[in-house]
């Protein structure tokens, strides 16, 4: 029985994010009620608070379920067979891009970036920093994978090279997220560009 509460609540916590998420695109973080995202989710505004304490809670949990869907899908570009590390690299790019904002929206991720900035010790702020080094962790992996395939120089020096790719995948992320007009194909040919002296040096 304990499985099966487990489960409903679970349900229902994903009913709520995705009527949520549903609700702030179509009409704004700002504009959208938790009265309005209980009823969408048929639940009471009660039931509500059992499982988000707030507006902002709702925000952290769409950014954090469209990461989840991220790092999934890099971890199947990262085990795809690849023929040099710039082809894999590129894969793993354009999955940032294509699947960013297909849960959320731009808006929800300024928002998120700018709640970071007035309050970085809050725990909103924590857990996403924490997100930001779940990725580059994640990226520090995909380069020993390489290297362990023969696809990365032996001696290469993994980490700093893992970290460095992400910041500049990061910062793209920032400026795809503020340029409306900027497609998914344009940043990842800018990303590509920019780590290209760096992915040549890692090929050897």
């Amino acid at each position: 029985m304990a499985g099966l509460r487990e489960r409903k609540k679970a349900a229902t916590r994903k009913r709520i994010l995705d009527c949520a998420a549903q609700m702030f695109r179509q009409d704004g973080y700002e504009a959208s009620r938790i009265e309005d995202i209980a009823e969408a989710a048929e639940l009471s505004v009660a039931t509500f608070y059992n499982y988000f304490g707030s507006k902002a809670d709702l925000l952290l949990a769409a950014v954090l379920e469209e990461t989840a869907m991220v790092m999934d899908s890099v971890e199947a570009c990262i085990g795809a067979p690849a023929a040099t590390l710039e082809a894999a690299f590129g894969a793993i790019v354009g999955t940032y891009f294509e699947k960013s904002f297909q849960y959320t929206s731009r808006e929800l991720w300024r928002m998120a970036v700018a709640r970071t900035m007035l309050d970085p010790e809050a725990e909103f702020s924590r857990r996403y920093i924490a997100i930001d080094r779940e990725l580059s962790d994640q990226l520090c992996r995909f380069l020993a994978g390489m290297q362990g395939r023969g696809l990365v120089r032996a001696g290469a020096e993994i980490d700093p090279a893992g970290r460095l790719l992400f910041n500049n995948v990061n910062m793209n992320f920032i400026e795809y997220m503020r340029a409306s007009g900027m497609t998914a194909a344009e940043v990842r040919a800018k990303v590509m560009a920019e780590s290209a002296p760096l992915l040549a040096r890692l090929a050897g």
